[in-house]
This record gives C-alpha cells, sequence and structure tokens, in this order.
C-alpha cells in the first residue's frame, strides 16, 4: 500500500474504515472477509436503520459487527442493541471509545471504586498484540503509519479496575502485556465482545500475515450464524466522545451549583429567583420597547439575479448546465416535501438512487411512475450526450408537469 494513490489519514475521513474502501484505513478487506466466514450464513449491512435492520430472533444465532473510530447510538438503538443481544446474540464492537448510555448498562454494577468513564488512552508508536483465547501464538506487532512510516498513535484500552471477582466481564486480549484492549461482557443470554483497536482490522494490518492472524482470532469468538455489519453508526472519534461520553452530562462535581442543585431548598430559592429575574426582564421589556418603524418592502434582487445568470447560462448555449440545475433543484424539493433523498454524481452528474426511489415518489406525489421514470430518463439522455434546446425544453416541461400534478394530488387529498 505505498505511493501517493493511497489515503493515509486515519483522522475521520470518508472513507475511514469504510466497508467500500481499499484505502489503508478502511475495511474492504474485513468485509469481504466476514461475507464467506460461515458457510450458508449471510453478511447483511445495516445501512439506514438499527431499529429497522437489526433482527430480534431468538430462534436463532446471529452476530453484530461494529468497526470504526466511533459509534453513536440514540436512546431507541441502544435499548434495540441490548435487546438483541440479551436474546442470546453476540455483539462485537471495535471503536476507539464507547456510548456511555450502553456502558451504563453493561456495568451497571460496579467494581470498587472504579466508576465508569470511558476508554483510557496510552500513546506510542507501536505495541503488542495477544490474546488469551483461542489464539495462543506470540504477541503481535500493531503500528500507525503515515506513508507507510510508523508514527505516534493514541491506542485506546479499558483500565484494570474495571474487572474485579464480582463481575462476570473478563479481558480476552492485551496490549503489551498490561493494557486490557479487548474484553467480554456477558449481558441476558448474549454477550458483548468490546474491542479497543479497530486500526487491527484495516486494510493495511489485514494484508499482513501477522496481523491477519490476530484478528482471526478475535473473530473466532462469534458464534456460527449470520453476521450483521454496521455502517450505520459509524462517527468520528471527538464527534463520539462528545456526544456519548458521561463528559458534559451535568455540572462538574466541583461547581458551586451543583451543591446548590443538590439542596432542596436552595434548588427551590434558585428557580424561584430565575422565575423572578424571567418575569422582570419580559415585563420591562414591554414597557421600554420602542416604536417598530414602517420599513419598506423588500425586493427580492435574488430572482433578478438567477434570470440574469439563466439567460446568460442559455444564450452561451448551454444547455447541460441548465438541465443539471434543473435536475439539483428537482432533487432538493423532493428531499424537502417528500424526505427522499437522491444525490448527483460529481463525475457522471447523473443522479444515484434504487429501482424502490422512483416507486416511492410516485405514490408520495401521486404521479403516474411512468412519467416520474421518463424525467430521469430524459435528464440522463442531457447528461449522457450533448443536449439541445429542445431537449432541455422537454425536462423543464416534464419537471412542470410533475409539479402541477403532484400539487392537484395533494389538494384533493386536502380536500
Amino acid at each position: 500500500m505505498e505511493g501517493s494513490r493511497f489515503d493515509w489519514r486515519d483522522s475521520w475521513a470518508e472513507t475511514a474504515y469504510s466497508e467500500s474502501s481499499n484505502q489503508p484505513y478502511g475495511t474492504q478487506v474485513l468485509h469481504r472477509l466476514l461475507e464467506g466466514y460461515f458457510p450458508s450464513k449471510k453478511l447483511a449491512d445495516i445501512k439506514e436503520n438499527l431499529v429497522k435492520e437489526l433482527p430480534l430472533d431468538s430462534a436463532k444465532r446471529h452476530s453484530y459487527v461494529f468497526v470504526g473510530e466511533g459509534m453513536f447510538l440514540d436512546s431507541a438503538g441502544t435499548e434495540h442493541l441490548l435487546e438483541f443481544v440479551a436474546l442470546g446474540n453476540t455483539a462485537l464492537l471495535s471503536s476507539k471509545t464507547i456510548p456511555f448510555d450502553l456502558m451504563f448498562h453493561l456495568y451497571f454494577e460496579e467494581c470498587a471504586d472504579a466508576e465508569w468513564s470511558d476508554y483510557a488512552k496510552h500513546t506510542y508508536t507501536e505495541v503488542q498484540a495477544s490474546l488469551s483465547a483461542p489464539w495462543f501464538g506470540p504477541p503481535v506487532p500493531l503500528h500507525y503509519a503515515r506513508q507507510n512510516v510508523p508514527d505516534s498513535y493514541a491506542w485506546s484500552y479499558i483500565e484494570s479496575e474495571f474487572f474485579c471477582d464480582s463481575l462476570p466481564q473478563r479481558p480476552l486480549g492485551l496490549l503489551d502485556d498490561s493494557l486490557v484492549n479487548f474484553a467480554v461482557f456477558p449481558y441476558g443470554k448474549g454477550r458483548f465482545l468490546l474491542h479497543t483497536t479497530p486500526i487491527a482490522f484495516s486494510n493495511y494490518h489485514l494484508l499482513r500475515d501477522s496481523s491477519r492472524r490476530y484478528a482471526e482470532g478475535v473473530l473466532a469468538h462469534l458464534p456460527e450464524g449470520d453476521i450483521h455489519w454496521d455502517a450505520y453508526s459509524r462517527v468520528p472519534e471527538d464527534v463520539a466522545r462528545r456526544r456519548n461520553t458521561g463528559d458534559g452530562r451535568g455540572l462538574p462535581t466541583e461547581h458551586p451549583l451543583a451543591y446548590v442543585l443538590k439542596q432542596p431548598p436552595l434548588a427551590w430559592a434558585w428557580y424561584l429567583v430565575m422565575a423572578l429575574t424571567a418575569v422582570y426582564l419580559i415585563f420591562r421589556a414591554k414597557r421600554r420597547q420602542r416604536i417598530i418603524p414602517v420599513l419598506g418592502k423588500n425586493e427580492n434582487s435574488s430572482y433578478e439575479f438567477i434570470s440574469t445568470i439563466a439567460n446568460l447560462h442559455f444564450r452561451e448555449k448551454n444547455y447541460r448546465y441548465l438541465c443539471v440545475q434543473t435536475m439539483r433543484l428537482f432533487l432538493a424539493h423532493i428531499r424537502e416535501r417528500y424526505g427522499l433523498v437522491a444525490q448527483l454524481d460529481a463525475d457522471t452528474q447523473k443522479p444515484r438512487f434504487d429501482a424502490h426511489f422512483e416507486h416511492r415518489l410516485a405514490q408520495l406525489s401521486g404521479v403516474p411512475l411512468q412519467q416520474v421514470h421518463d424525467i430521469f430518463t430524459q435528464y440522463t439522455a442531457t447528461v449522457q450526450y450533448e443536449p439541445t434546446e429542445d431537449m432541455m425544453v422537454r425536462l423543464h416541461r416534464a419537471v412542470e408537469v410533475f409539479w402541477k400534478r403532484s400539487a392537484a394530488t395533494a389538494a384533493d387529498s386536502g380536500a
């Protein structure tokens, strides 16, 4: 993986830990490995909604796999994932930070003097990763690289104080023989496998024999069954730490207001002062409000500007540009009115959507499917070939007919 054609950034980018990326820190190799990991079992991608796409099936075993810098789950997603594991399934979460709301349930009973905060960090150039079971080989060197040259890196790990004899969670792997980076947290009938080193699953490491054996040792903990790969919940590490950790969820313990709010009499006095202040400000503003002057009517100069630009492109016979702008406006209106998202490809300018998109648009707008299909067919022709004025006019009229029919349908349904 050498050469300028590769992107060596592991800070958040579109290709970081993406299953479709062949860059050093993508996960295309891992995704392909999981596709045939269990014979006769399938790999399903979660792309839009964890709650809708992750099945709650107690009849057979499933595995959930997440690999990324950070993970964001809302309350519904957290409850759904917990229920999924409680039924007897397995969830492997490989990330540099872990959602606080999830750990609230996994680490509900705490070890003595060990309140959960988040994964700790150890900054070093290279670490030695080892597993206690089922792989018994020598430690595997892992490192972060820029342009294929090892560089300093912040390695996440779970502090040893979170493991005690009274609780069921146990370490499964270490960094440098002392830092826990792989552990099992039982939950219900299933278990969570928490792995703090997602870089070990990147293309850069899986193309190395020793690193690949290490990854296979981690994946050996997954039971045989369908695997569900979650790309929907992947977010940058800094976003995950701000939104998912306990930091910022309340006032700091040393803040004076924290003590006031913990004492009921003081808290009521504080709320009363805030309420009286708000009432005073409201009445003071009404008494001292100045007379609002009459303003002149605003002129919409933006319309004149748009008309000027459009006429300029029309005179220059830049029909393709006008067709592309027409389609951009059309897709923007569809997104705002019907919640259907489709984007234009940056290279070909063709709209990217699946076959279900046109059917869904026809259902929501009340416009016949054939007319919807004709709009995209006419537009594709304008960007695939050199468009003429007649092609541009036909596209514009087709879009205009669509909005008239959709507006009529909306009016009829409202009546």
